[in-house]
């Protein structure tokens, strides 16, 4: 605003007549320091003569400073509490985004820390225990604020993945994804490595009503199992949630949406949505850096119909190198629309006449035999059985108006 732009006027113009006086150090977050010194004022960048970039601290610095606080209150961890905070600041380094507050989110632990061990010893207390001065200065591992995520085991991952009906290829791939995994892990951690985790990103290829977001769900599963996420969140966005209506908002709205994706899978449906206009591109740009920036924290899995979908790869030649990994969703068989129909009919406590499952067969054989390139699939089973529905309803509302 006008008062901003006039301080910074000022400060150059004090800069410039004072210099040798005193010393100038703008501090703040990197992206947002570059767009102030590059676009506060047009002399305001060569104003300054070094620049610096701090990097956050690492897990194990992190540690080291939470220890370095509570021996300055002369508090001790017990081992187990120890395990526990390794565990805790692994999963915050992990899952930071760029307002991570590294010495201060410390702080903000050993304060949590604190008011947890005050109502365990609260309870202790109330119980008739004698408190020595040894247990208020010892932090035991349930004092540690660190609630461990839910486990997920990955053979039921993939016993829920076999479950689907058809996409015979798609679990064959999923399934050496994860063996891969399994594979490079055990590898790294023969040599005495760190796994790196998974660096892939993946397009999900095929028409609506495959099951491209029930199986993006079940992959975030097994990758948190596997331990190459630290949570099997999954957030789905489409072109909205991307998108604003002014020029260069959208990059902030996308760059927002992203950071909060990290940490899990980042599902981006009817990718193609982004072509065709200078918004959609401005979101498609900002997300290309942002997957090479998070690699290894986050996988990203965009989908959609797979000649829209080639189209939106072409539009940035960075994409290519991204998205490593493609999946094909194969349209379902007249055998398999008829699996998932029978399946809606026992979830509603309803039979089939042989007549009807006759009708049912010849009805889904002929729709697939004159799909078009957009088929929807499980959708088309939902609209069918909604159809039926409406049909029996109409013939049991007769029946019912009848006097016997």
């Amino acid at each position: 605003d006008q008062t901003g732009v006039e301080a910074v006027e000022a400060l150059m113009t004090r800069m410039v007549k004072d210099a040798g006086k005193f010393v100038v150090i703008c501090a703040g977050y990197r992206a947002e320091m570059e767009e102030f010194v590059n676009n506060a004022n047009p002399g305001f960048r060569r104003r300054f003569s070094n620049f610096l970039h701090i990097e956050d601290y690492s897990a194990d610095q992190l540690i080291c400073i939470y220890r370095s606080l509570i021996r300055k209150k002369g508090n001790i961890l017990t081992p187990d509490a120890e395990e526990m905070l390794i565990k805790l600041v692994d999963e915050m380094v992990t899952s930071k985004d760029e307002n991570f507050g590294n010495a201060g989110e410390m702080v903000k632990l050993f304060e949590k820390t604190k008011a947890r061990r005050a109502n365990r010893l609260a309870q202790l207390h109330a119980g008739g225990q004698t408190l020595t001065r040894e247990m208020y200065l010892t932090i035991e591992a349930e004092d540690i604020p660190y609630d461990p995520p839910k486990m997920i085991d990955e053979e039921e991952c993939m016993a829920e993945l076999n479950q689907l009906i058809g996409l015979s290829s798609v679990k064959r791939e999923v399934k050496e994804i994860a063996d891969y995994i399994k594979v490079e892990r055990a590898k790294a951690e023969a040599m005495g490595k760190k796994f790196q985790g998974v660096v892939d990103h993946y397009l999900f290829v095929g028409n609506p009503g495959t099951g491209k977001t029930t199986v993006a769900r079940i992959m975030g599963n097994i990758f948190y199992s596997l331990g190459v996420l630290p949570s099997n969140r999954l957030l789905e966005v489409t072109r909205k949630d991307l998108v604003e209506g002014y020029v260069g908002q959208t990059a902030t709205k996308t760059a927002r949406v992203v950071k909060r994706a990290v940490g899990g899978v980042f599902f981006i449906d009817e990718a193609y949505s982004l072509m065709g206009d200078n918004f959609g591109q401005e979101a498609t740009n900002t997300i290309l850096p942002m997957l090479l920036d998070y690699k290894g924290k986050m996988v990203c899995i965009a989908a959609g119909y797979p000649r829209e979908i080639r189209q939106w790869i072409d539009t940035n030649s960075g994409l290519e190198s991204r998205f490593t990994k493609v999946i094909h969703f194969e349209d379902y068989n007249p055998d398999e629309l008829a699996q998932i129909f029978r399946m809606k009919v026992k979830k509603d406590r309803l039979t089939l006449t042989p007549e009807a499952e006759n009708a049912m067969r010849v009805y889904f054989t002929d729709l697939y035999n004159r799909r078009e390139r957009n088929f929807a699939n499980a959708r088309e089973v939902n609209n069918y059985f909604d159809r039926v529905k409406k049909n029996q309803s109409s013939r049991l509302r007769h029946e019912m108006e009848r006097p016997d």
